[in-house]
């Protein structure tokens, strides 16, 4: 025997596994690896927490993202290299992808034990908030019903299982891509937010933080060019006409399509907290609806939404900047959008999939305007088409924002229509919701009478000029002048509903009861 011990993997120095550092040089530390499970430390304000988190990367870099100061930071020092580490990109399994976030060796706690994940589970986020449906915890294996719920109204990630090839495909290139945050934060006016999800930022701009012109929307990551440029900044307000203003809330509407650069930036800024938006650069076929807080100083930018010219969709996107989140402006925005739709003679719905927080409001807003014909209707029976006529609701949005309560079905009997569904607006049932506090208000109502906008012709009109090859570039776009209340418009008599809304200056004339349509026995 020559006495000498052969060297194991753990002893190795060479060993990708292990890290020098601490007092000594031969103390040394297990490094935790890509798609491996740990347990990590989620510092929260006056807490810390211990999650389960997957590694999704690692690099060499800053603890502290640097600040440009000016053109001579882009130029990496020596100093700078020695000041990174070691640092890994972490989600955790019960909390949404808008908490990932880079963290340091000592927060990962290699040596504790984690729990095992249980095949054919699904893993509920426990940030995710459900309006008006309650919270499922399964255990085990779902149902194809049950996935179908959490899918729709938690609105977790589908299965690539019941994704068609190129769906699937698409939506692994898209997480691949997007997995990693490239902006740590953004400060727009008097507001510095974290960024929530990766944004399609040119490269200057990654691993810094961004600097945002809260009226042109301008962005830099240098400091001191943003402030040179808040000096000769003129610009005060959105680009477009101002449609709607009570109070100190104001709604712009921008055309995509002679405003690009500043709807290119918006939308490249919404995009830092939502997760699937598509939309960066292809902004001209768009219309976008800009709200605002005013002041003496200027408009001050809240959130926004969008919607396709000439769509079946009333609205493609919409955002509410985190700063200003739960004080009512989405279901605002929705209202907005309804009332456009309204304006123009059809039955709108939001662009599908709908984003997290975006589907929130969306169920929030549905059952409080569903929950008005509820109570005009009680005690009869009446079809889904009656009720988006009454309502401007579409009917898939009014079936499955009912089906958590199971009150819309189909009948397979000869007395029904086919195809139709049939809502049964029992009382115990509508006692029920609104016990659970399903369809309360708004905070913020939307004044129609303060909207000053009109189309410049209606679905109707633009469909007959379609008819005749005369159809314009647009259907829909606000006057150029100051916009004047809707005009009473001469449509079809018999129509009831949405049609009526248009004919008897923007108010709902309520049904005769005896053109309900009512099952047996109810």
């Amino acid at each position: 025997m020559s006495g000498k011990r052969k060297r194991t993997h753990q002893d190795s120095t060479d060993s990708p596994f292990r890290v020098r550092g601490g007092p000594s040089e031969s103390t040394s530390q297990i490094i935790p690896e890509v798609d491996k499970r740990y347990v990590v430390e989620k510092v929260q304000p006056g807490k810390v927490d211990k999650l389960t988190a997957v590694i999704l990367h690692t690099e060499l870099r800053a603890q502290v993202p640097r600040v440009l100061l000016d053109d001579d930071d882009e130029v990496e020092t020596d100093k700078m290299k020695e000041e990174k580490e070691m640092m890994f990109y972490v989600h955790y399994e019960k909390l949404d992808r808008r908490n990932d976030e880079w963290v340091t060796l000592d927060r990962i706690l290699v040596n504790e034990v984690v729990e095992p994940l249980v095949p054919n589970t699904i893993i509920i986020p426990d940030d995710v908030k459900i309006e008006g449906v309650p919270m499922i915890t399964p255990s085990g294996a779902l149902t194809r019903s049950q996935r179908k719920n959490l899918e729709e109204y938690t609105h977790l990630k589908t299965d690539a299982a019941n994704m068609d090839a190129t769906t699937a495909r698409l939506e692994k290139e898209h997480e691949e891509r997007t997995k990693i945050k490239n902006i740590p934060r953004i400060t727009i006016g008097a507001h510095t937010i974290n960024s929530w999800y990766y944004s399609p930022f040119p490269p200057y701009c990654e691993n810094h933080e961004i600097f945002m012109c809260e009226y042109c929307l301008l962005y830099t990551p240098h400091k001191s060019r943003f402030k040179k440029h808040l000096m000769t900044c003129k610009t005060r307000q959105p680009p477009g006409n101002e449609i709607y203003r009570k109070d100190n809330i104001s709604v712009y509407e921008v055309d995509g399509s002679g405003q690009k650069l500043y709807c290119q930036c918006l939308c490249l800024l919404s995009k830092l907290f939502m997760d699937h938006k598509t939309l960066y650069f292809d902004v001209d076929d768009f219309m976008f609806y800009v709200l605002c807080e005013t002041d003496s100083s200027g408009a001050h930018i809240v959130g926004y939404f969008s919607r396709e010219v000439e769509s079946a969709n009333n609205l493609a996107c919409i955002m509410i900047f985190p700063p200003f989140q739960k004080h009512g402006y989405g279901k605002l925005l929705i209202q907005l959008s309804y009332e456009l739709s309204k304006r123009e003679g059809y039955i709108g719905t939001p662009e599908k999939p709908l984003s997290d927080l975006g589907k929130v409001s969306y169920r929030s807003y549905w059952w409080w305007v569903l929950m008005k014909s509820f109570h005009r209707h009680q005690g009869h029976t009446v079809t889904a088409s009656f009720l988006s006529n009454e309502s401007g609701i579409a009917v898939d949005d009014i079936v499955s924002t009912l089906s958590t309560m199971r009150m819309a079905r189909q009948y397979k009997e000869p007395e029904f229509l086919p195809n139709e569904w049939y809502v049964r607006l029992h009382g115990k049932i509508l006692n029920h919701c609104i016990s659970n506090d399903y369809g309360r208000p708004p905070i913020l109502l939307l004044d129609r009478s303060k909207v000053r906008w009109a189309p410049e012709k209606t679905r109707d009109e633009v469909s007959r000029l379609n008819k005749m090859s005369m159809s314009t570039r647009r259907a829909s776009k606000s006057q150029t002048v100051t916009p004047l209340p809707t005009p009473p418009i001469d449509l079809t008599s018999g129509k009831t509903g949405i049609f009526n809304y248009l004919s008897t200056g923007c108010s709902f004339r309520e049904p005769p009861f005896k053109k309900l349509e009512r099952t047996k026995g109810v």
